[in-house]
């Protein structure tokens, strides 16, 4: 009784966190219209993930629904339609305990267009998002979506932040969906960096060993 009365404790808070980002994201031009949805792993095999079809800055609980690992509802009204990307995370990267995918402006456009990020290097982003990957294009919603998921995931297993070909982005955390959610405003502002850079000329470059005393401290994170 005690574990059942903990666990519906854990549910509600971890709803009301997911509502907060629904606002949040919205308030700061990040979500838009019924686009973008958002999930948090509750447990080993449960997902709590935001229903299809509705303006997420104005969703309550019960557009919040309970899946399995298998996708299959439990609880609630029908899922997003993007869920088998999030379930290729959660069972590609057991470390991951929430997602969230949207559409913001700036880096939709990176998403669209033929920028790779190999040779990105910004101190504060690699320390506050980790690795940044662009996936191959795939139809949103469709198979390929996870497939070329578990490509990027397959590549870099440190990566937090997934551009999605021709799509949004995606970004994760072994945290929180809070944390996944100022990954993403953080992703954001370095589309702003990066087509600030590019008006001023071109990036600086970061030295071998600039670059290695970065990673040193990603490593004690």
């Amino acid at each position: 009784m005690f574990e059942e009365f903990m666990y519906q404790q854990a549910v509600r808070q971890t709803k009301q966190d997911m509502l907060k980002v629904g606002t949040r994201l919205a308030e700061k031009g990040l979500l838009v219209g019924k686009g973008g949805n958002y999930s948090v792993r509750i447990g080993e095999d449960r997902i709590l993930l935001t229903a299809s079809g509705f303006c997420k800055s104005e969703i309550s609980e019960e557009q919040i629904s309970l899946v399995d690992m298998e996708g299959n509802l439990l609880e609630g009204l029908k899922p997003a339609a993007d869920i088998r990307m999030h379930l290729e995370v959660y069972r590609s990267m057991p470390e991951i305990r929430a997602i969230v995918h949207s559409h913001p402006p700036i880096m939709t456009g990176f998403a669209m267009s033929n920028y790779t990020f190999e040779d990105f290097c910004m101190p504060e982003a690699m320390l506050d998002i980790g690795g940044i990957e662009v996936t191959d294009f795939a139809v949103p919603t469709t198979i390929e979506v996870p497939q070329v998921v578990h490509k990027c995931i397959k590549k870099n297993p440190d990566v937090r932040a997934l551009i999605l070909k021709g799509h949004g982005v995606l970004c994760l955390s072994s945290v929180d969906v809070m944390d996944a959610c100022y990954k993403l405003e953080c992703l954001e502002a370095v589309g702003q960096a990066i087509l600030v850079t590019d008006a001023l000329g071109g990036a600086y470059q970061m030295t071998p060993r600039e670059i290695e005393g970065v990673r040193a401290i990603l490593a004690k994170k």
